[in-house]
């Protein structure tokens, strides 16, 4: 009878032993569990599956576009904010490093708060109709590699937040209603800048000389705005300038003679400005890779260089409206890409029966199909090689030839 006591004493002892060894593998499991329901509660919550502030800041960009648009349609909880239109993330921190939205009718403001996407390295509005003024909290993007605000209508000022965005490489806010100078700073804080297009705004004041900082700039595009004085002496810095557009503005003076560094040059166009002065003798030498030459509507004096035909990539040449002046002595039988070619409303001489030998040159040019030369004071006696130019137009009137209309 005493034994049977002691045995179940220890019975019972050995029972509580086992459960209060057991308790904390429950414990672990209930963690374990409560862990995946968790995890499941968080993986269908949007605004916490990536990043929060890149959440809440998408909303915000969505909330200032008008609504019912249409790419933004899957802008909404159903989907992580990473798979919504227009928006990719890097993969390991779920962080929005692209809105890429260009042509997609969108129309509205830009949120202020797009400058909390800290991760943001491309920022493409292109093609849109956005309103109001370019956010200065895009200066806090400063991992930001491509800036494309392009036809929209955006107003105010260049904001000067955007110098502290120095790992820009593309920056291009042409074709909106923009006001004011272009930025100073900005020349002083973006030495990636590849690509820099200010084109057809309303910008003011002169090009200020720390765009010659730009020393990375491969294109720059500032034509059809309101921009005054000379030009700057310090682009002749930009030694790998590529392409050079700075036309319809209130521009004056002289081609610097830094310009004459940039040898790289494919694009030269200075037209409808107020730019005076004769083109050095050697100007086709220093442009070897020059395609399109546009420098029409100056007034540009003395004769045409010979050594312009040394530019064998060339393409297309206007040089008309201006006060060029002599006669045209050029072989332009080098130029085999020239497709375009107007020397009209100049003073240029032509008299005796030489004075448009430079005519027959063109018909080794394959690829022209326009020749302007009206009003161009030439005289005397058109080749019979004229009638060899396979060109769809042609036009030769109000000069000094016979039967000339």
């Amino acid at each position: 009878m005493k034994m049977s006591l002691v045995t179940r004493s220890l019975s019972n002892i050995y029972l509580i032993a086992l459960f209060l060894s057991l308790i904390p593998l429950l414990h672990i499991k209930a963690l374990a569990l409560d862990t995946t329901i968790s995890s499941l509660r968080l993986s269908n919550t949007i605004n916490v599956a990536g990043n929060e502030t890149d959440f809440h800041a998408l909303l915000a960009f969505k909330s200032n576009i008008f609504p019912d648009q249409q790419a933004l349609s899957s802008w909404n909880e159903s989907l992580h904010f990473c798979h919504w239109e227009g928006v990719h993330c890097d993969r390991r921190h779920k962080r929005v490093t692209v809105i890429d939205l260009r042509s997609e009718g969108l129309t509205g403001s830009l949120s202020p708060y797009i400058g909390n996407l800290s991760f943001l390295r491309e920022l493409n509005l292109f093609n849109n109709t956005f309103i109001g003024e370019i956010p200065t909290e895009l200066g806090n993007l400063f991992r930001l590699q491509k800036l494309n605000l392009s036809i929209n209508n955006f107003e105010g000022n260049i904001p000067t937040s955007l110098s502290h965005c120095s790992n820009l490489k593309y920056l291009s806010i042409g074709k909106n209603k923009l006001v004011g100078e272009f930025p100073k700073e900005l020349g002083y804080s973006m030495p990636r800048l590849i690509s820099l297009i200010l084109s057809k705004n309303n910008l003011t004041g002169g090009l200020p000389p720390s765009i010659g900082n730009l020393t990375s700039l491969v294109v720059f595009g500032a034509t059809y705005n309101q921009l005054g004085g000379s030009i700057a002496n310090t682009l002749g810095q930009l030694k790998i300038l590529r392409e050079l557009w700075l036309g319809f503005n209130q521009l004056s003076g002289t081609i610097p003679h830094s310009f004459y560094n940039l040898s790289l040059l494919v694009t030269l166009s200075l037209p409808h400005i107020q730019l005076w002065g004769s083109l050095p003798p050697s100007f086709g030498f220093m442009f070897p890779h020059l395609e399109v030459l546009q420098l029409y509507e100056n007034q540009f004096n003395g004769p045409i260089p010979f050594s312009i035909s040394n530019c064998s990539q060339l393409g297309k040449l206007e040089l008309m409206q201006n006060n060029f002046s002599g006669k045209v002595r050029n072989d332009f039988g080098n130029l085999q890409n020239l497709y375009w070619i107007s020397l009209a409303y100049n003073n240029f001489e032509a008299k005796g029966s030489d004075g448009l030998a430079f005519l027959s040159s063109l018909t080794n040019c394959s690829d022209l199909r326009v020749v302007e030369m009206e009003n161009g004071q030439f005289g005397g006696v058109l080749p019979d090689s004229v009638g060899n130019l396979s060109v769809s137009y042609l036009s030769l009137g109000l000069n000094q030839l016979p039967n000339s209309q």
